[in-house]
């Protein structure tokens, strides 16, 4: 009985279907890796060909003719995202443009096309990944900390507007990530600052009060708990070991 239970149980999530933005490396990576084992259906996209779909969701014509491609999904997991690494004084429009365009208006894309879909199933999750620089900010990354700000508004305006419709959206707020993009971020203040990328690194390690970076996976369970906790609406889910308490 038990055993027909669980293959009933698996086989009622593999009938939702989930679409993972930036799904092919580091937190994206792990979360559809995650979903997957636990029998839904994935569908990742990135700039890359790694993904199944290839995608900028930071171009609107592209995010629409991918929603074509894959029609209706269930669950929408925003992470396509980055950060660039620069004082204040120094950021150009440029990239205060391109942060906003990254972490937010790419938001804003997929969640506009996917949405209608879900309100008329009246079932649907949609989970952000945001940062804890959306709750207190850092040093050096002013228009990425002000887009996830933003992106955590939108979060929480959302979800009081969808849920009497079924869908549910959330974000989820890790701080350090042990991901490539986090290395990546790092060089550039290296070369400035004349640190140690190890330095820097410890440095960011500190911020946390258990001392030691997130895990992609960690990320990963903390979305699979908001698609199968219904209950949990318009939440930023902070996962960095009591550093914005």
């Amino acid at each position: 009985m038990l055993l027909t239970v669980v293959t009933y149980f698996r086989y009622k999530q593999f009938m939702y279907k989930a679409l993972v933005t930036g799904g092919t490396q580091g937190i994206g990576l792990a979360i559809a890796k995650h979903l997957q084992q636990h029998g839904y259906e994935v569908i990742t996209c990135a700039r890359n060909s790694n993904a199944t779909l290839k995608c900028d969701v930071t171009d609107r014509l592209q995010v629409h003719q991918m929603r074509e491609m894959t029609g209706p999904v269930d669950i929408l997991i925003n992470n396509a995202g980055g950060a660039v690494s620069a004082p204040f004084l120094k950021l150009t429009e440029p990239d205060w443009d391109q942060q906003f365009q990254w972490n937010l208006k790419s938001v804003f894309y997929c969640t506009q096309e996917y949405l209608p879909a879900m309100l008329e199933k009246k079932w649907g999750r949609i989970i952000n990944i945001a940062s804890t620089a959306g709750k207190k900010g850092y040093a050096y990354v002013t228009a990425y900390s002000a887009a996830k700000h933003a992106v955590i508004g939108l979060t929480r305006a959302l979800a009081q507007e969808t849920a009497i419709h079924g869908v549910t959206v959330n974000a989820v707020c890790p701080s350090f990530v042990d991901t490539p993009m986090l290395q990546k971020s790092v060089e550039p203040i290296s070369r400035k600052t004349g640190k140690s990328v190890e330095e820097i690194m410890e440095t960011f390690r500190a911020h946390n009060p258990q001392k030691r970076f997130i895990t992609p996976e960690e990320v990963a369970s903390a979305v699979l708990f908001l698609i199968e906790t219904p209950a949990v609406n318009g939440q930023a889910i902070s996962l960095c070991g009591g550093e914005t308490v």
